[in-house]
């Protein structure tokens, strides 16, 4: 029995051996993601207003008339109306660049009084409205006339980028860095020198694209320590194929 165990033990000996080297070529794919921050370009602001009337025409135009007052108040302070852009990403970022282009409408409750109550119906008329500023102190400073028509300021302030373009294709830079590390690591396990790029994709795998995705939403929501809530962080998730060689 102890010479088999022996006999065995000589054969599995080389096949370990073999497990960590390769005379090559040898292909190998590597999904990587690469991050860069930059400093925030805009801020795009949440406003909620509201205006209150008899019936739904009275307090739909007292809300137009606050709307028009109000966006010609922040137009002065250098902050308008959301615009918006076609993204040249397929990220979270991309999605909420969109969002300026869709069309706010107001929406109208009615307030019923109590049985016994001598108040009148009224109705409330309500529209959220995206704006953009171009700095922090401008975001400070839309507060007061906001108020004054009747508006209250989202607490969510979202530092967002005018080009986005840039900044991608540093993210794909460092992602393309990052696969390039691992596959020379996977070279040096082989017994390898070599390892050149044949292809990059940018096509995402569910997976992959889901956790992205996330990690987006996180940098977004996330607590942000002193001074990284002026950052934007830009993502891009490569996969790049590589060619192992001696």
């Amino acid at each position: 029995m102890m010479r088999y165990a022996i006999a065995l033990g000589i054969l599995a000996a080389p096949l370990a051996a073999q497990a960590q080297t390769a005379t090559g070529p040898v292909s190998v794919e590597i999904v990587s993601n690469g991050q860069v921050q930059v400093p925030a370009q805009r801020y795009r602001l949440s406003v909620t207003l509201t205006a209150k009337g008899k019936d739904e025409a009275a307090a739909g135009a007292t809300l137009a008339a606050n709307k028009t007052k109000l966006i010609q108040a922040l137009a002065g302070l250098n902050v308008r109306e959301a615009q918006g852009e076609v993204s040249t990403t397929n990220s979270l970022m991309g999605l909420l660049m969109s969002f300026g282009s869709m069309k706010s409408k107001p929406s109208f409750t009615l307030d019923t009084p109590e049985e016994d109550s001598d108040e009148t119906p009224q109705s409330t008329a309500t529209e959220t409205l995206t704006f953009d500023a171009p700095t922090r102190a401008a975001v400070e400073s839309v507060r007061a006339p906001i108020e004054a028509n009747g508006g209250k300021l989202d607490d969510d302030v979202i530092p967002l980028l005018t080009d986005y373009v840039g900044p991608t294709r540093q993210a794909k830079a460092a992602a393309i860095k990052k696969a390039q590390g691992e596959a020379d690591a996977y070279a040096a396990t082989l017994g390898l020198r070599k390892s050149a790029i044949t292809k990059v994709s940018e096509k995402q795998d569910p997976t992959a694209g889901a956790l992205a995705l996330i990690g987006e939403v996180v940098s977004i929501v996330a607590p942000k320590k002193d001074g990284a809530a002026d950052t934007v962080t830009v993502n891009a998730s490569l996969v790049v194929e590589f060619q192992l060689s001696r």
